[in-house]
This record gives structure tokens, sequence and C-alpha cells, in this order.
């Protein structure tokens, strides 16, 4: 089951480093933001992408058919917008292609802690 659940994450996480590194990049290079900002902005795109996929693919055996609650999406949300902040700020060079990996290993151990969790279905 492990293996399993590992492939589907890595599937709906492919996808939504794509958007998030698309939309990074395009926000960099046609409209000149940023590296702080443009990854934020990238992390919001992908994370609808991401929990979306999180919920209905990798982890639907574990909700119970039910959804994480506004807080843990909260929660979830907040962890990995002040990340993708840091990083983006922090990060210079070559290493801004690797901003997109952090919210991918943030949401897998977050999202198996709060699927299991009846205090974050609905």
């Amino acid at each position: 089951m492990l293996q399993h659940r590992l492939a589907r994450f890595g599937i709906v996480g492919i996808a939504a480093t794509l958007v998030h590194a698309t939309t990074l990049t395009l926000l960099k290079t046609l409209f000149q933001l940023g590296t702080g900002p443009a990854n934020l902005l990238g992390f919001v795109v992908s994370f609808g992408v991401s929990m979306y996929g999180q919920q209905r693919f990798t982890f639907n055996d574990r909700l119970q058919g039910k959804t994480l609650n506004g807080f843990g999406l909260f929660i979830l949300f907040l962890i990995n917008a002040l990340a993708a902040l840091g990083l983006g700020s922090a990060t210079k060079g070559g290493w801004v292609a690797m901003l997109p990996l952090l919210p991918a290993v943030i949401n897998y151990v977050l999202l198996y802690m709060f699927s299991g969790s009846r205090y974050f279905r609905t």
C-alpha cells in the first residue's frame, strides 16, 4: 500500500511541481518579478493542484471519502507559503530550480499526518 500511495503522490506531485516551476519561470521572465514573490505565487497556484489531486487520488483511502477541513488546509497552506517565501527570497542562481521540491516534501509528510487524523477531516 505504501508503494502505491508514494506512486500516486509522485504523479500528483510532479503535476503540481510542473505547475509551480512554470508559474515561477513565467513570472520571473515575463513580468520581471523577484524570486520570493514569484515563488510564492507559483506555490499558491500549485497548492490548489496538489490539494485537489492528493485528496482525491493519493489519500482518499485514509480520508475515508472525506476531505481535509478548512483548518487543516489553512495549516498546510501557511507552512508551505512561509517556506516558499522564505526560501524564494534567500535562494540565488541555479538553486532556484530546486524551490518547487520543498512543498512536495512538506506536503507528503503533513498530508499523511492530517489524513489519518479525524480532527482534520470533514
